[in-house]
């Protein structure tokens, strides 16, 4: 038998797939800190701490390397897009005070579903049916997860309610930002939208916490950076995997945050969920992974129309 190198168990540590894996985990901790630290810091003082000091472990290293940030125009339009990204995490974030972890993670699926419609009605992008059916099929595991009949028997309680109707929202917003970076994202290069993208949060939601929030703790500042440094992590370690493996290879990954979360809220938070967030959570990453496999097919065949269309025969 071979022995195996201490080189080759590095590039197996280091694999795009196992990197993505490990960006989806501290994903899934940081909100498990922010669930945390919701019964004991203002929302408003988390969400700009998350934000500021992401700003600067990015801002660092964009400045040092000798970029320059571009005129007002994609400022301007970064700003835009920072105002519904922190307007999603803000409810992203109370929703996990009013909900198991799990469940916050499993609705969050849904914006990979709302990235289509959105598309379809900003970019004028076409829907196929499969793609179509994919969504209805999402929708129904959204219903069946939030336990439908529990809304219309009006036996769910007002707190529990409210966070699903957040945790919603805060995916269509999120889809919206993914749908509007579209635009931009291969003009500007993924270091610049990652600083504006933490940036311009951070000053839009600045005045609110000054004004508004009750400050932090001296006991709960290192929770906060925390969580802020993973927020950072989980771009960076991204950054990393994407550049080096195809996004249809590592979009599965993104389904592992239901096992972390699951598993967190199970030995952390004592959260059991019930059967109907699990059939609810297949028929979701059904659908996710339908829309993907499209999202697949549908790069394939721009790239072999544009391969013809360049051959010089």
């Amino acid at each position: 038998m071979h022995s195996v190198t201490r080189g080759q168990v590095l590039s197996i540590l280091t694999s795009p797939v196992l990197v993505a894996v490990m960006a989806v985990f501290l994903s899934t901790c940081m909100d498990a800190f922010v669930k945390f630290l919701s019964g004991r810091v203002d929302l408003l003082t988390i969400v700009f701490w998350r934000f500021t000091i992401a700003a600067v472990v990015i801002g660092v290293p964009f400045f040092l390397s000798g970029r320059r940030l571009t005129g007002w125009a994609p400022a301007r339009f970064h700003a835009v897009r920072g105002l519904i990204h922190v307007t999603a995490t803000y409810l992203f974030f109370f929703a996990l005070g009013k909900l198991d972890l799990v469940e916050v993670t499993t609705i969050g699926f849904m914006a990979s579903l709302i990235i289509p419609v959105i598309a379809w009605i900003y970019l004028g992008e076409r829907i196929n049916g499969l793609t179509f059916l994919a969504i209805l099929i999402g929708f129904a595991g959204v219903l069946t997860a939030l336990n439908a009949w529990q809304i219309i028997s009006n036996e769910m309680s007002r707190d529990r309610l409210i966070g699903f109707g957040s945790v919603l929202l805060s995916a269509c917003l999120y889809a919206a930002s993914i749908v509007l970076l579209r635009k931009r994202a291969a003009a500007d290069g993924a270091l610049m939208v990652a600083f504006y993208a933490n940036l311009f949060p951070a000053l839009f939601i600045a005045p609110f916490s000054l004004a508004l929030a009750t400050p932090a703790q001296p006991s709960d500042i290192g929770y906060l950076i925390i969580a802020a440094v993973l927020g950072s992590s989980i771009w960076l370690l991204m950054t990393s995997a994407y550049a080096r493996a195809p996004a249809q290879r590592l979009a599965p990954v993104e389904f592992t945050a239901l096992l972390w979360s699951a598993l967190i809220g199970l030995f952390v938070f004592r959260e059991v969920p019930g059967a109907s967030l699990w059939i609810g959570a297949v028929c979701i990453i059904m659908a996710c992974a339908i829309v993907s496999w499209q999202d697949a097919r549908s790069a394939a065949s721009m790239r072999a129309r544009a391969s013809v269309q360049s051959d010089p025969r």
